[in-house]
């Protein structure tokens, strides 16, 4: 601060501060103390005026004390405190913007105390002052401030944690109690005043969000969220030009966020769709033409009071055959159809009571609403999302879905299940069930519905096929998937009876498997295992010739591909028994081309992890299998290498077999491959059979030494270059034809940067 104040300026601070003329340094002591606060807050202007005074040119001095006057002037005029939080103008004032400094407003002025009651004003005493210590009881004030405004800002943080953890809980008015409290704390916390806007929003009070998203962006003009709150309360207020202005205003704050934009824009087209049919639907039902009465004259009939559950069926059913469009779905949402199940009480009670305690007629009363739902809400995104806003909807669904029912509780269980196909079946629908049901018993559920009925159980897998699309579904499963959702997957696998849909749910929870979490989960579950290789057991899918059951062997390879990845304790269990399984099956001439891929692939991941499975497979012929396989230019000759390499590795029938079966000249073409990975595994093989006591010998006849040095130089994975200086120096150990040619070449240097990998 002392920086800015010189000798010069110290007649206009005495100006400032109200200090007399005559006076001067000596009347210090009748300084008023906010205008200290004001003079520290206005002082590179301050610095710029008294420039202007003392710059000898008569013109630059008068405009210097024109400004001179506005400044002070300004300094004494106070503003009320409103108790929201934050200073409004007065009505006959012009909106001015505040003061600019670094942060891009002045703090000062929004956290303003009172006079009066500010701690430590009355320790300093300015009386006899000379100019160094007037300056150093200024140094002394600023630390004073920084110090409150430090403890100020740590009161308005508890505040505002205390109201966020009441909005999550849905109590939006305690939340904006907090939220105003911590905003009489500290006025310039961006945070308190985009909270609070969406406390304003969940309300209905979009002015007041308004209010507060413009103190926010005065804050900090950058403000994302204050631009998509805006937006969101101009939503609300039904003004969708001005939303999608917002948002895209948002989008220049951060243009790393254009997905969430194009989500919010999303939204505002829906809105917009929807207020144009509930308009056109209006329009029509005010026309009062009969045929346009049906919906809503039968709705008002099926909610008369204290009739039988036969009579609201059939109701139900009758206002299901009524709804043909989109306008016949938007008057029967307007009209409240949407919310039956908490307006009418007969429904509301039933779907409230315990599943079994119901009768048949209660139990089919309730199918009919959740038909009729289906209808209300099949291709409409704002039905599916008021439907689904219900109070409970996603507990009580679940509760009559868990439990085992017979007769026309199944019927009900098919219509539920029905209809959330049909809410899953647009984005707003399935980030609404995602979002509000426990997503891992709905998944066993869904698995269980699936080996108990075969008319559910086609729009149970659609059902998940549609949520599996969710961005966020995997998310609500990684802390309970091992739990609640693989003991049913794990019994439907063991259920021949519900083949049909089962390749649909394999291939779901392979897809989980793309989750890390998920897949570290399931990687360590026996049972997971044991029912998979139990798949390979007791079906003997190929010999059949069913294409049906070619399936989900082909879905199980592929979940099991996923798995396999990584070592772990199962894989090292099951490892024997699966690679005997893929190899008799890769052994079948009339298997299919990706049983083969998956296959092979299995055997590649488990191979370089188990020394005992890759015995097994030598001894059940699979290294010539395989050596047949990388001979071919099919899909699957890079996994199969992969496994050979590991054969080679461990079993020394294998590099005997490679060797006697002229299995080395299709390893020395695969060096030449532009896959480095193909090169690198095709020489790390080739090492591994220099064992074998004839092959370094054999390997003299070809120019390999010259094709090993170009990959260890002008290789671009350290792994491969590493292999092949790997293998130049066996083979220069092996024989000294080998030798003699790397030293022709020049290539001793790159054999002796390789000699600590030799082991």
């Amino acid at each position: 601060m002392i920086r800015y104040v010189n000798n010069n300026c110290i007649i206009f601070v005495i100006r400032v501060l109200g200090v007399s003329n005559e006076n001067k340094m000596e009347n210090m002591a009748s300084l008023d103390p906010s205008k200290v606060d004001d003079f520290l807050e206005k002082i590179d202007e301050i610095d710029s005026i008294v420039k202007g005074l003392h710059s000898g040119d008569s013109e630059t001095a008068r405009e210097a004390m024109c400004r001179a006057d506005k400044l002070i002037a300004e300094i004494d005029k106070k503003k009320k405190n409103k108790e929201i939080g934050y200073d409004f103008p007065e009505p006959n004032e012009e909106k001015e913007a505040l003061p600019k400094t670094k942060t891009g407003f002045s703090k000062t002025i929004i956290n303003k105390a009172s006079d009066n009651d500010t701690p430590g004003r009355d320790d300093v005493n300015y009386e006899g002052m000379n100019q160094e210590a007037f300056m150093k009881a200024f140094e002394a004030d600023a630390q004073a401030r920084a110090a409150r405004r430090e403890a100020r800002n740590k009161v308005a943080e508890e505040w505002k944690e205390k109201g966020n953890a009441e909005f999550r809980l849905g109590n939006f008015e305690k939340a904006l109690e907090f939220y105003t409290k911590g905003l009489r704390e500290a006025k310039d916390i961006t945070a308190l005043y985009t909270n609070r806007a969406q406390c304003y929003i969940k309300l209905g009070k979009y002015e007041n969000a308004f209010i507060d998203c413009e103190w926010a962006l005065r804050c900090y003009p950058n403000c994302m969220k204050a631009h998509v709150h805006m937006g969101r309360a101009h939503i609300g207020m039904k003004e969708y030009k001005e939303a999608r202005e917002c948002f895209k205003k948002a989008l220049t704050c951060d243009p790393t966020k254009d997905s969430l934009i194009n989500d919010y824009l999303a939204e505002v087209d829906r809105a917009e769709l929807a207020a144009k049919q509930e308009k056109a639907a209006e329009e029509i039902f005010q026309e009062g033409k009969p045929e346009n009465m049906g919906v809503v004259e039968v709705l008002g009939r099926v909610q008369k009071p204290v009739q039988l559950p036969v009579f609201y069926s059939g109701g139900l059913r009758i206002l299901k055959s009524l709804i043909q469009n989109t306008t016949d779905q938007t008057l029967f949402r307007t009209n409240g159809g949407l919310t039956l199940l908490v307006s009418m009480d007969t429904l509301r009670k039933c779907f409230s009571a315990s599943p079994r305690s119901l009768s048949g007629e209660e139990l089919d009363m309730l199918a009919s609403a959740f038909d009729l739902f289906s209808a209300a809400c099949q291709d409409n995104e704002k039905s599916s999302e008021t439907f689904l806003q219900l109070d409970n909807i996603s507990i009580h669904c679940t509760r009559f879905l868990e439990v085992s029912m017979k007769g026309q509780g199944r019927v009900l269980q098919h219509a539920i299940t029905s209809c959330l196909f049909c809410l899953s079946q647009n984005e707003v629908g399935r980030r609404q069930i995602v979002s509000l049901f426990d997503i891992p018993k709905l998944l066993s559920v869904m698995f269980t519905l699936i080996r108990t009925s075969r008319k559910t159980s086609t729009m149970a897998a659609n059902l998940l096929s549609k949520l599996a699309l969710d961005k966020k579904f995997k998310s609500h499963l990684r802390d309970k998937v091992d739990t609640s959702v693989c003991p049913a997957f794990e019994q439907l696998l063991a259920d021949s009876g519900s083949t049909a849909v089962l390749p649909r749910c394999i291939a779901m929870v392979t897809n989980l498997t793309g989750d890390d979490v998920i897949r570290g989960k399931l990687m360590k579950r026996d049972q997971l295992w044991e029912a998979c290789c139990n798949v390979f057991r007791t079906h003997h899918l190929l010999q059949e010739d069913n294409s049906l059951m070619e399936e989900v062997v082909e879905s199980v390879l592929g979940l099991l591909l996923n798995l396999s990845r990584a070592m772990s304790p199962c894989l090292e269990k099951f490892g024997v028994e699966l690679c005997s399984k893929c190899l008799e099956m890769i052994k079948l001439g009339k298997c299919s081309e990706p049983l083969r891929v998956r296959g092979v692939g299995i055997l590649s991941h488990i191979l370089p992890h188990s020394d005992i499975a890759c015995n097994a497979v030598v001894d059940s012929g699979g290294t010539e299998i395989l050596l047949e396989y990388i001979k071919d230019e099919r899909l699957c000759y890079k996994p199969a290498l992969k496994a050979l390499t590991a054969i080679t590795k461990c079993n020394e029938a294998g590099r005997k077999y490679i060797v006697d079966n002229k299995g080395l000249g299709t390893l020395i073409k695969r060096l030449k491959s532009e896959d480095e990975t193909i090169v690198g595994n095709a020489a790390l093989c080739l090492s591994h059979c220099t064992q074998v006591s004839k092959v370094c010998a054999l390997l003299t006849k070809t120019d390999i030494i010259k094709d090993l040095l170009v990959l260890a130089r002008d290789g671009k994975k350290p792994a491969v270059q590493q292999n092949c200086a790997i293998l130049i120096a066996k083979l220069a150990q092996g024989d000294s034809k080998h030798l003699e040619r790397l030293r022709e070449l020049h290539g001793v240097e790159i054999l002796h940067s390789c000699m600590k990998y030799i082991k």
